[in-house]
């Protein structure tokens, strides 16, 4: 099964799906894209057998609407550690000139697309088996490798110097305080993001989330809203046998080629088939 919960702030995403756990009384429970306690919004959650269908899509794009900062920077590029402001000189200096047309320039111009991000070094990636962030507070040093990751659309949602609020649709593997830092050095300032909500997972909107609170087994989300692309068969109770064993191969059910093919018998579906 699988489910829309939509995380609120102090949170982490495991202490969110601890709380789902305990409701459905289900131990085996994952989910896709971790979301950090300061930031909120959608986790599709998955339960069971449904677990194994988490990577066709975890790596799927995703929205955020995030708040930047421009008056500073921090560590974590976020409010999960002190903020170093800048003088009130070069605020007042830029402030006073910068225009939501100025931010939406530079967004189209640097911020759509493929392009290159260095990752924060405030972050869960692995250096020599340890996370980054351990490291980091370890004192030790850090070297992040930038990444390519890809911008699909961006739009300025309220500009209010020294805040801007923006709504982006992005790959996966993005780190939107990476944008903010980067978006604000373009500028002449620093910044560092202080409201992170994604909104929206592939075609799965916020609007068909609930809260963990009120999450029950009705608010399941059928497979074929998730996996929109996949094919759907229902075949014989012998051939789903075969399948189950995976003895039966997919060019001999006359799959189109490239498709993947989710098996149902009766309302439950049991398996996946992928023709490659």
């Amino acid at each position: 099964m699988f489910f829309l919960i939509n995380k609120p702030t102090g949170i982490s995403s495991f202490g969110a799906i601890a709380r789902l756990r305990k409701i459905l009384g289900i131990k085996k429970v994952g989910h896709t894209g971790t979301l950090d306690p300061l930031a909120s919004g959608l986790l599709l959650v998955a339960t069971g057998n449904s677990t194994k269908l988490i990577s066709y899509i975890d790596k799927a794009r995703k929205t955020y609407i995030f708040t930047v900062r421009l008056d500073g920077t921090t560590p974590s590029l976020d409010l999960d550690t002190p903020v170093q402001f800048l003088d009130q000189v070069v605020l007042d200096r830029i402030g006073k000139t910068l225009t939501i047309k100025d931010i939406e320039r530079i967004i189209a111009d640097e911020f759509m697309g493929v392009i290159e991000q260095i990752p924060p070094a405030y972050s869960a990636i692995r250096i020599d088996g340890e996370r980054a962030y351990k490291l980091i507070r370890e004192g030790r040093e850090v070297t992040m490798k930038a990444r390519r990751v890809e911008i699909f659309s961006a739009r300025v949602v309220l500009f209010d110097f020294p805040e801007v609020t923006i709504e982006m649709e992005v790959s996966a593997g993005t780190y939107i305080r990476s944008i903010a830092r980067d978006l604000a050095t373009r500028l002449g300032l620093a910044g560092h993001v202080t409201r992170l909500h994604r909104s929206q997972i592939v075609h799965l909107h916020e609007s068909r989330s609930k809260r963990v609170e009120d999450i029950t087994e009705a608010d399941t989300i059928p497979y074929e809203q998730i996996f929109p692309d996949f094919g759907v068969m229902t075949p014989s109770p012998e051939v789903i046998g075969y399948i189950r064993n995976g003895l039966v191969f997919p060019n001999t059910l006359g799959l189109e080629p490239g498709r993947k093919y989710l098996v149902k018998e009766d309302n439950t579906y049991v398996s996946l088939i992928e023709d490659e």
